[in-house]
């Protein structure tokens, strides 16, 4: 039987830090870029992967300089915003791909919410991470606590100044790991 497979991410689309330089990303988050890329590149393969985008209630700002202070706050104080509900069926759902930029050498809030709102048990979580050169620090540890139930297996990195790299970095992961969605 074919595995049921979530591709569930955090990006924030505004203004990034991006080789000691702030770019607007216009929307288009480097975290999407590259869950969109998996889903792509997936889908090639036959395997059939539903994208499911992590948004907080209340959004992040554009500005770099006032989601910097925002994500600061969270962090320090542990807080778990409010998300959209869904995805739908998750249950059902045998490996959870989960995508986030490393923000303060972890997860971002809204990906701590989605862990503490969703039941984890016997599910496969596969972290992927765009990151300015912190790779996953200490963000898989702080999955792990998080879903301590369930299964993980290697993910992958992608640094932001190369993000339009993602497809090739992606099929090299598929590659190495197609055991894990096969």
């Amino acid at each position: 039987m074919a595995k049921r497979i979530l591709i569930a991410y955090f990006s924030h689309g505004g203004e990034n830090l991006i080789d000691d330089q702030i770019i607007d990303l216009k929307g288009q988050g480097n975290t999407k870029i590259a869950a969109t890329a998996l889903s792509e590149a997936l889908a090639k393969r036959n395997i059939k992967a539903n994208l499911f985008e992590i948004e907080p209630l209340i959004p992040y700002p554009t500005s770099y300089s006032e989601t910097l202070a925002r994500s600061k706050e969270e962090y320090e104080n542990g807080s778990a915003p409010l998300i959209n509900d869904g995805p739908n069926g998750f249950e059902a759902y045998d490996i959870v791909f989960l995508g986030y930029p490393n923000w303060w050498g972890t997860i971002p809030a809204p990906i701590l919410s989605f862990l503490r709102d969703h039941d984890f048990e016997g599910k496969t979580i596969v972290p992927f991470v765009t990151h300015g050169g912190q790779i996953f620090l200490y963000s898989l540890e702080t999955i792990q606590k998080e879903a301590p139930r369930a299964n993980f297996a290697k993910g992958f990195a992608i640094a932001a100044p190369y993000i339009n790299a993602a497809p090739y970095v992606i099929e090299e992961w598929l590659n190495e790991n197609k055991e894990i969605v096969e």
